[in-house]
């Protein structure tokens, strides 16, 4: 969200990052995207670091290091209007609150659940001004829930927010829908299948654009480079070139060159989403 996006609910308005070493996931995604980095003074805050692009909020990052039983990982937030109802709503639909709602000073309230599905997602409702600088080279321009459910994902949200979804697969093979609310499209959701190993839970996959000068088989090594690993090495597909890895302490994200687009054979999403991590 930035100046000149309207605020509605359902926009994809925050995300942020754990770590086990807080200092070195600020290394690695200035080495990798070219953030600045705001890190709140107060005691009380954590060290809780808002990552800069441009000048422009991107991103949180964790200021202490997650407790050994939490998990790793990238976190999406969308926008409420009003934490309590939508509190209400997720629990009436399936949902299962793992965390608030709880206000956060200075910056509205928040809360986050785990969805009927098992995917894990954040709400917030914003204190104004809110700005999230998106869709440019070092920010989140595409986010996808992966599941074993994918009717009752999309079902789901769909009670949550209203969203207009949209198959962009063939529902069997390929089960891929995209989900939008009165601005562009930022959220999908594809429904994992045999070629996934059935130990990967359901969760939300964050896509960050590349430079194209740079694409994403150079983001690929820069990511090497700076001490992170590959999942899923670059493929094309009608999104743009993507690739999937991991920072340090092992949060996995997408990487995407939106400007690099082919017309895919139809398993292709679903295919290469999943062959590597079931390897």
């Amino acid at each position: 969200m930035t100046e000149d996006t309207p605020f509605f609910p359902g926009l994809a308005c925050w995300i942020d990052v754990s770590s086990i070493d807080p200092a070195r996931s600020r290394d690695f995604y200035a080495g990798l995207f070219g953030w600045t980095y705001d890190i709140d003074p107060d005691p009380g805050g954590g060290g809780y670091t808002t990552a800069l692009c441009g000048g422009q909020p991107v991103a949180g990052l964790a200021g202490v290091p997650v407790e050994a039983d939490q998990p790793v990982a990238w976190r999406l937030y969308l926008a409420s209007a009003n934490i309590i109802h939508t509190a209400d709503v997720f629990t009436q639909w399936g949902g299962q609150v793992l965390y608030g709602p709880v206000a956060a000073p200075g910056q509205g309230s928040v809360l986050i659940g785990a969805d009927p599905t098992g995917g894990v997602i954040g709400f917030w409702e914003p204190g104004p001004p809110w700005l999230f600088r998106t869709t440019d080279p070092g920010s989140l321009i595409w986010a996808e829930l992966n599941t074993w459910d994918g009717e009752a994902a999309d079902e789901f949200y769909a009670n949550l927010f209203g969203y207009q979804q949209h198959q962009i697969g063939d529902g069997r093979y390929v089960d891929y829908t995209t989900w939008s609310r009165g601005g562009p499209t930022m959220l999908a959701r594809l429904q994992m299948n045999e070629d996934w190993a059935r130990d990967i839970p359901a969760h939300w996959m964050l896509h960050f654009a590349v430079d194209p000068q740079i694409g994403t088989d150079g983001a690929v090594n820069r990511v090497l480079d700076l001490g992170g690993r590959v999942e899923i090495y670059p493929y094309d597909t009608e999104l743009g070139r993507i690739a999937r890895v991991a920072d340090p302490s092992g949060a996995n994200f997408a990487l995407i060159d939106p400007t690099v687009r082919v017309m895919p054979p139809p398993t292709s999403i679903a295919e290469e989403a999943g062959k590597e991590l079931s390897g």
